[in-house]
Formats: C-alpha cells, sequence, structure tokens
C-alpha cells in the first residue's frame, strides 16, 4: 500500500510535536495553496514555500519539503529551493520520518535533540 504525502506529514509533525514540547526545537506547519470564497479565489502562503519550517538552537532554521517515494517537486519548490539555499539556508525534501529524523540529527545543533530521543 503506498503512504499518501498527507500522511507522510502528519507522521512527522507527531515527531516535530514531540521535540517541540523537549523544547529541542520550534516548528510551523506551512500551508500554501488557495481557496474558493463566493466567486473568487484567494490564496494563502507562499507558493513554492515547503511543508515545515524548522527553527533549531543557534538561530539555525531548516526548510523541509514532504514528498511521496515518487513525488516530485513543483518548479516553485525547486525556485524557492534555490532562493534559500543560495541565503544560506538549509533545504531538504524528505520521504519519511526517517528522513526527518536524520536531517534533523545532521543538523542537530542542539545535541539534546538525540540524547532525549534515545535517552542517552
Amino acid at each position: 500500500m503506498k503512504t499518501s504525502e498527507k500522511n507522510i506529514q502528519s507522521a512527522i509533525e507527531e515527531m516535530l510535536v514531540a521535540f517541540e514540547r523537549r523544547k529541542s526545537l520550534v516548528y510551523i506547519k506551512n500551508n500554501s495553496g488557495a481557496t474558493k470564497v463566493d466567486n473568487s479565489f484567494i490564496r494563502f502562503g507562499k507558493s513554492g514555500s515547503p511543508d515545515f519550517l524548522v527553527f533549531l538552537t543557534g538561530g539555525h532554521t531548516l526548510h523541509m519539503e514532504v514528498k511521496t517515494a515518487k513525488g516530485k517537486q513543483t518548479q516553485n519548490q525547486i525556485d524557492y529551493q534555490e532562493r534559500v539555499s543560495k541565503l544560506g539556508h538549509v533545504y531538504r525534501v524528505v520521504r519519511s520520518v526517517k528522513e526527518a529524523f536524520i536531517e534533523l540529527s545532521e543538523l542537530d545543533y542542539d545535541e539534546e535533540l538525540e540524547t532525549r530521543n534515545t535517552g542517552t
């Protein structure tokens, strides 16, 4: 059975909530899109922006886009990635909770992130 992008996002958000409760990070679930109101569309969010913005200690930020195993970025997402990367920010595409955890661990400016998860 294929796992949907929404299910992967939900599972990653559960992990982020747990880390946020432990004060290891702060995150924003970044929604963007449009909705129809009466006879017009209202757009919200920045086109191409990632699913999660994760704020770590030391002023570090991870821009995290969630995709399925075969999912591909839109051109707007690629453009966004290029812009923030040129500014020195970290942007990653993740396809599972495990990949998200690995990215957070590699950017682990607060060593307690892994310590709190493993209990060591």
